[in-house]
């Protein structure tokens, strides 16, 4: 049986090479694993090369990661009370790959309805053609109204003043207490430490102001994902331009971006829809006996 251990900012040297060997979208990004942790109880056993994510005592798995025996790793791991198996955010080439290996085994697979949204970073950068039209006026609008903005890398002298406009975004916000609870420590954690999860990241000034935010890190060779992206509602455009900004910054880096998904709002899956995304990431739930 494999020896969970509760995840430690100490995993991630020996998780990151692992994560990135395939692109499984954000959940597979160390900062999510650890940032969420105690919101999810998440562990994590290691089985020489390889290693699996657990979220609960008898909950559920992320897929195996590495190149170990894959029917060895899951016949290693704890069952539910069911007597089953739960793995959760499954990629359609995983669970694939599940009902080939585990056959009759295989008791269920469920879509689930968090896909994430990927786009093309030149398409974000250069917003072109006619369907990125209203965008390039959001950002017009924005350099019209506001001439002296300015747009920089968060590094250790600026990152104070993100965390002060995180902490003013939340407290003008309304809404579920444990959502925002999740939300705002998952932000400002990935503040506190940045430099440790190897977080890159921008900050957007009016008036020498920061008025919004964002940060992320790699999923793959060729992907980035953008875990947080806050801007002060009274600041018309902000969103639009510091989402332009960034990915003109990663578009010679990574061909796509990954903004993760829409958390069950209509609003957000609205605004995510509106920037045209090159396909959502399926996610689904596999369960083995």
């Amino acid at each position: 049986m494999l020896a969970f251990q509760k995840v430690s900012i100490e995993d991630r040297d020996r998780l990151l090479p692992l994560l990135r060997e395939k692109d499984r979208g954000c959940e597979y990004t160390f900062s999510n694993i650890y940032l969420y942790r105690n919101f999810y109880d998440t562990n994590v056993a290691y089985h020489n090369d390889s290693a699996v994510v657990r979220f609960g005592s008898f909950g559920s798995y992320l897929m195996p990661l590495g190149r170990g025996d894959l029917i060895e790793i899951v016949d290693e791991l704890p069952a539910g009370p069911d007597g089953t198996k739960r793995f959760v955010n499954i990629t359609k080439d995983d669970a694939d790959l599940l009902k080939e290996l585990f056959g009759d085994r295989v008791v269920s697979v469920t879509a689930q309805d968090n896909g994430e949204y990927v786009y093309r970073s030149s398409d974000l950068a250069d917003l072109p053609g006619k369907k990125y039209h209203s965008k390039r006026n959001h950002c017009s609008r924005f350099e019209r109204l506001y001439e002296d903005w300015s747009f920089e890398m968060i590094d250790p002298d600026n990152l104070p003043e993100a965390a002060a406009m995180n902490a003013a975004w939340y407290a003008g916000m309304s809404g579920s207490e444990d959502d925002l609870r999740e939300d705002c420590a998952s932000s400002a954690g990935s503040l506190c430490q940045f430099e440790r999860l190897g977080l890159t990241g921008a900050l957007l000034r009016v008036g020498g102001k920061v008025v919004a935010w964002c940060c992320g890190e790699e999923i793959s060779e060729d992907s980035f994902c953008t875990h947080v992206e806050k801007a002060m509602r009274d600041i018309d455009g902000a969103y639009s331009v510091i989402n332009r900004e960034f990915a003109k910054m990663l578009r010679d880096r990574y061909e796509f971006i990954n903004r993760e998904d829409d958390a069950g709002s209509e609003d957000l899956r609205r605004a995510k829809m509106s920037y045209e995304p090159v396909y959502i990431l399926e996610k689904n739930t596999v369960i083995i006996k």
